[in-house]
């Protein structure tokens, strides 16, 4: 008899029976089945009903926090503010002698137009063709780009954001160069085929006026004369427009009558012509270092061929190199000498690239040409050559050059002109040379042009940077200036600065290759130079170290408390460098030291390989019992630099306080380190390597920790080291230094140890580690610790855990031995990993079992550990060492390394660590210092103390709450960036609020203060620019903006208030906004690049040539160009339509609706200018009339009364 009980049958029983043993059996089994069944289904449903309240709770947490949301979309617009630094890779140079402007094209596309110091704009073509040639309209308001993708932009630079107005491409023929006289309408453009085509600048449209290449040489000529390298016209006859063409011939075309006037034919290529002001001779450049003169009438041969370098020796021309030109110091003339005249000599020169021909007032010959020097056997620096008269004057360039401009006056080219200054545009620099003044000394060059002196490897931005901080860099900073510049001005003044976009003063950073840190001014659009601080000068590099391919001094992080005005850095050779701010010159020493080695230490092969003697280096980190780890670990050790003996003067400025070097793994591979966190506050500096953590007490100066990565996640498996107390509280599993006594009273009377050396070595043991017993509770020997990696090594897994229990730790060093690590990797099952993001927080009421301040570590494998901080009693900060424990807390792994963290309070406000002042610093001595340090304390207190934390709300606000009992006060989130997510976590639940993934990875992202809330703003690896709302995180922006490239996307900084920089090419950095409200007051930020201003007067003509119109001034160019018979052929050159890519509807239609507005006052602006030139016209007439008026009248009166045999 069978009865169904739930999901099982039981069989009941009636009566006894010899089977009854085994059916009762089998009913108390499936009884027992039964029981579990319906306990896993209640289990089930308890833990649904706990999920389900925990997700009410959340979901009500969700929703309170929603409502702080107050930010929308429409507070966000991205707006470029200024570029800054040497347009990279220059192709080209413009000048406008009226408005003292002057542009520069790159083969990127950019121009960057320059003018008075703060007036850079920089423009971008949307293709990113390379520009090929620059053409000012003199006192235009408008610039012509001709570009690699055969096509003619026309800038509208009246506008404070110039934009293309007009656009022409070519289809049949490639465009090489171009040519638009002064005051004229008609633009002519040469062609890679030899024609030449006519355009006009006020429709755009090509003429049907065609100089084609067949009809302009000469019927004798069988091979084509190639590309069209020159065009101009005639000073004295505009009638006249003379083609250059590659192969030297030169055709001077008479563009009334449709035919050739004149032909000439140099020997060699032609690279460049200049006319001569009479217009009667022009100057020709060549390939082959000569300067060919030629006469109009005189066709046959030239005038005059001259070498001008041929002289010159084939030494040096300047006895030093012309770095003295890229670094704005002083030039002065090499030699003078008469040029040569004769024949061509036997040596070969470098072709004359460009030549410029003047004619001073004082009657005298002026010629600036590029190039041209002899070919030797070393190779000889490019240069610019002077020629005044039979004086020659050779300026060397440290880079190539590129191109060069005559700074002069007068736009017109028919007069006599006195040239007082060139430009020279290099492959690196923009030098402007003084030619009257004595040795010819640089214009000191405004711009920020020099970032790029040595390479910049990383940066860092601060938008609210102390004014006190800013003025202080600049005090010391100001006494750094370099001399020999000329004391005139600085000769381009066109344009008008802007106002400041913000008033809070904004700082920015660049570490370089060669170990050099610039502090730069980035409060206005201007960049300027405020400090700099070479790091390369502490050290020494081993002669048996060198190497050149390997940037020892490289900087690769950067953090600042711009409070304290603390500094760290951290080089390419694994050292890290604490600066401290000092106003006053002084002479003191450096404290090194040397951190131990992460991994396996190196063999002692290798290091006698090295030829290296580690013992002046390495630290002195043993055991007192045990020397032969003391030796092992000695010869672990290896750093390639070493810091220079003897006391070290030092200016005012940051001065080195505290190296620290991290022994390198192997020979060639360095310790790198991955970032760097700094407090004042504590007075702690911790960074991660690519093996572990090292935390470092700034006050006395000595390690507190040095832990793997692995380690970070057991409390059981911890090596920690920090300085030995006799205190039983500190008797846990930590490792310890001894801190002797006469450190201790160093410190205390703030004096360095071991001056005569000028280093201070960091001499501590170590003590044995609790855990390292053996079942006897007696330590384990050296010697036996090859039989316990045996014995690790056969038995299992279950009985690793008691192996580690009772295993030496094998400490030479503080250095971790393999077998340890791998055991750790084994049981922990985790890999080892980068600490990549740290942050210094104190939080004490996020968890339960931890108060006082803690260190958040975030790793490349996307966990998030903290690290508990124990801090002394301020009165004994000094004496007693700090401890770092780990506590055990692991939050579960993210999606990608962890980029930032960063935590709220219950109201979402951006919690930021404490600081210490740098007033503060000043009064550190006694009884004054522990006052300081017990201010700074108050934030480390018991949870019953009150706490202050400083929000930055980015108006200079603070907020201070008290820590009381309430759980909705003390209520604290963590904001998680990673590569793939970005996470907001309650620290009192442990649960996940809010949760985003994206489908690219992130490369930068931060949180950081708009409008007084926070915001998470990042870029993606496609150049997306996004910003996400906190805490709910909704979209806010969305923008592909930033450039696809790696390398640009990893200088990314963001700032508050919308600021954010990057750098857009290896010499330029660029700062843009993501502000609506900026976006809408940059009109006023920006300036203005075109100021109105009268034309100069013509030249006065010659009386005779004026009395028999010698010169040709009745050519109807309108007649000629634009009749209704000069309709170009279909399809040459179609006129471009002028669109905005890359914006959405609705900012499509205002940029449109602007640009019309912007047309027609433009239009407007341009009809009252022509209103008031005709009528200054009228008035000079008027005058002019009145005045010929009067002479009439008054010749007449004296000749009224003679007689005819008086006149």
């Amino acid at each position: 008899m069978y009865k169904q009980i739930g999901a099982c049958k039981l069989k009941l029983i009636d009566r006894p029976s010899l089977f009854g043993l085994e059916v009762l059996t089998e009913t108390v089994q499936d009884l027992r089945f039964v029981y579990v069944q319906l306990m896993d289904k209640a289990g089930r449903r308890i833990r649904a009903a706990f999920e389900g309240l925990q997700s009410l709770l959340n979901n009500s947490q969700r929703v309170d926090l929603q409502a702080l949301d107050t930010l929308s979309p429409d507070d966000f617009a991205v707006t470029e503010v200024a570029c800054h630094g040497f347009p990279y890779q220059p192709t080209c140079l413009a000048y406008d002698p009226v408005q003292k402007l002057m542009a520069i094209g790159t083969q990127s596309g950019a121009i960057r137009i320059l003018g008075q110091p703060g007036v850079n704009v920089n423009l971008k073509h949307n293709n990113g063709a390379s520009v090929l040639q620059l053409q000012f309209l003199v006192n235009g308001g408008a610039i012509i780009s001709l570009c690699s993708d055969c096509c003619v932009h026309m800038w509208n630079i009246r506008l404070k954001r110039p934009e293309i107005v007009h656009s022409l491409k070519f289809n049949r023929e490639r465009l090489i160069t171009m040519h638009l006289p002064f005051q004229s309408k008609w633009l002519y453009l040469g062609t890679e085929k030899g024609n030449v085509h006519v355009a006009s600048i006020e429709t755009f449209t090509l003429s049907g006026y065609v100089i084609n290449w067949n009809k302009a040489i000469d019927l004798s000529q069988k091979l084509h004369p190639g590309v069209i390298v020159h065009l101009s016209e005639c000073p004295a006859d505009d009638n006249k427009l003379l083609i250059g063409y590659e192969c030297g011939t030169l055709v001077l075309w008479d563009l009334k009558e449709r035919v050739t006037d004149s032909r000439y034919q140099c020997m060699n290529k032609l690279r460049s012509v200049s006319w001569h002001y009479g217009g009667r001779q022009f100057m020709c450049s060549l390939v082959n270092g000569s300067l060919m003169t030629w006469s109009l009438r005189k066709t046959q041969e030239p005038v005059e061929v001259v070498f001008p370098l041929a002289n010159i020796e084939c030494t040096s021309l300047n006895g030093q190199s012309s770095a003295g030109i890229a670094s704005k110091a002083g030039l002065s003339p090499s030699e003078e000498t008469t040029s040569s005249k004769a024949g061509c000599p036997v040596q070969c020169y470098r072709p004359i690239d460009r030549a410029d021909w003047f004619s001073q007032k004082n009657g005298e010959q002026f010629i600036v040409f590029s190039g041209g020097t002899p070919f030797v056997e070393s190779e000889r620096p490019p240069c610019i050559t002077v020629l005044r008269g039979k004086c020659l004057s050779v300026l060397e360039m440290e880079h190539p050059i590129v191109d060069f401009v005559s700074l002069v006056d007068s736009p017109y080219v028919n007069e006599e002109q006195d040239c007082s200054a060139i430009a020279v545009l290099l492959q690196n620099d923009l030098v402007a040379i003084d030619l009257k003044s004595e040795g010819c000394p640089c214009f000191e060059n405004p711009y920020s042009m020099d970032i790029h002196d040595s390479p910049v490897t990383c940066c860092a931005y601060l938008s609210d940077c102390p004014i006190d901080l800013i003025r202080a860099l600049y005090a010391v900073g100001s006494k750094q200036k370099r001399r020999g510049y000329t004391a005139k001005k600085w000769p381009l003044t066109g344009g008008v600065w802007g106002s400041s976009p913000s008033s809070d003063p904004e700082l920015m950073i660049t570490g370089h290759s060669d170990g050099s840190i610039k502090f730069w001014d980035f409060s206005s659009v201007n960049l300027q130079i405020l400090y700099r601080l070479r790091t390369a000068k502490l050290f020494e590099i081993l002669e048996c170290h060198a190497r050149s391919e390997f940037s020892f001094f490289s900087i690769t992080h950067i953090a600042l408390c711009p409070a304290s005005r603390y500094l760290a850095v951290s080089s390419m050779a694994g050292h890290v460098i604490l600066f401290k701010f000092s106003r006053q010159e002084d002479t003191g020493d450096v404290t090194v030291i040397d951190v131990p080695v992460f991994g396996n230490p190196l063999s002692t092969s290798q290091t006698d390989l090295l030829h290296f003697d580690v013992t002046s280096t390495s630290q002195n980190v043993h055991a007192p019992d045990e020397a032969e780890s003391f030796a092992e670990s000695k010869s672990a050790s290896f750093h390639p630099l070493k810091v220079k003996e003897g006391p070290m003067k030092r200016s005012g400025g940051y001065v080195a306080e505290i190296i620290c070097f991290n022994s390198w793994p192997s020979v060639s591979l360095p310790e790198a380190v991955t970032t760097i966190v700094l407090n004042s506050a504590y007075g702690l500096l911790a960074y991660g390597t690519d093996q572990g953590l090292v935390v470092i007490d700034i006050l006395q100066k000595c390690i507190v920790l040095v832990m793997e990565t692995s380690s970070l996640y057991s409390s059981d498996d911890v090596l920690i080291r920090s300085p030995k107390t006799n205190i039983s509280s500190y008797e846990k599993n930590v490792m310890t230094f001894d801190l002797p006594e006469n450190r201790q009273a160093s410190e205390k009377s703030e004096t360095s140890c071991n001056k005569s050396t000028g280093t201070t070595e960091m001499h501590s043991t170590i003590k044995p580690h609790p855990r390292a017993m053996s079942v006897k509770n007696q330590p384990v020997s050296n010697k036996s610790k090859p039989t316990c990696a045996r014995d690790r090594g056969a038995k299992g897994l279950n009985n690793e855990r008691e192996s580690v229990d009772n295993l030496d730790v094998g400490i030479d060093e503080g250095v971790c031995s393999l077998e340890f690590i791998e055991n750790v990797s084994k049981i922990g099952k985790c890999l080892l990993q980068l600490c990549v993001a740290y942050n210094f927080g104190f939080f004490c009421v996020c968890l339960d079992f931890i108060n006082g301040p803690m260190l958040w570590v975030g790793t490349t494998y996307g966990s998030i550990l903290a690290l508990s901080v124990t801090l002394p009693e301020p009165e004994q900060r000094l004496c007693l060492p700090v401890t770092v424990n780990t506590t055990g807390f692991c939050l579960p792994k993210n999606c990608g390394f962890i980029l930032s963290l960063s935590f709220l309070d219950y109201q979402c406000n951006l919690l930021l660590p404490p600081v210490k002042f740098f007033k503060e610093l000043g009064h550190e001595c006694g009884a004054a210092k522990n006052r300081v340090l017990r201010r700074a304390n108050t934030l480390v207190g018991s949870s019953e103390k009150e706490s202050f934390q400083k929000i930055d709300t980015g108006e200079s606000a603070a907020t201070a709450r008290p820590a009381g009992k309430d759980s909705t006060v003390n209520e604290q989130y963590l904001i998680v960036c990673s590569e793939r997510a970005t996470r907001v976590i309650s620290l009192s639940t442990m649960a996940t609020l809010f949760n985003l993934k994206y489908d690219f990875p992130f490369v930068q992202a931060c949180v950081v203060t708009f409008n007084a809330k926070p915001l998470v703003v990042g870029c993606f690896g496609n150049g997306r620019l996004t910003a996400y709302s906190v805490p709910s995180l909704r979209v806010l922006l969305d923008i592909p903006y930033l450039p696809q490239n790696l390398h640009s996307l990893e200088t990314v900084r963001f700032g508050h208030q919308g600021a954010a920089v990057y750098m857009c090419s290896p010499t330029e950095l660029l700062k843009f906004a993501f502000s609506s409200q900026f976006a809408m007051e940059s009109k006023d930020i920006l300036g203005s690049i075109y100021l109105p201003c009268v034309t100069p007067q013509p030249p006065k003509q010659n009386f005779f040539k004026e009395l028999f119109n010698i010169s040709s001034h009745t050519l109807d160019r309108e007649e000629l160009f634009g009749g209704v018979n000069r309709k170009p052929a279909k399809n040459v050159a179609p006129r471009q339509i002028q669109s905005s890519h890359g914006l959405d509807t609705t900012t499509r239609t205002n940029v449109a609706a602007t640009s019309e507005i912007q047309r027609a006052r433009m239009a407007l602006s341009e009809r009252e200018e022509k209103l008031s030139e005709v009528e200054d016209k009228t008035a000079i007439l008027a005058e002019s009339a009145k005045a010929y008026a009067d002479h009439i009248q008054e010749i007449m009166s004296k000749q009224k009364n003679k007689k005819w045999y008086q006149l």
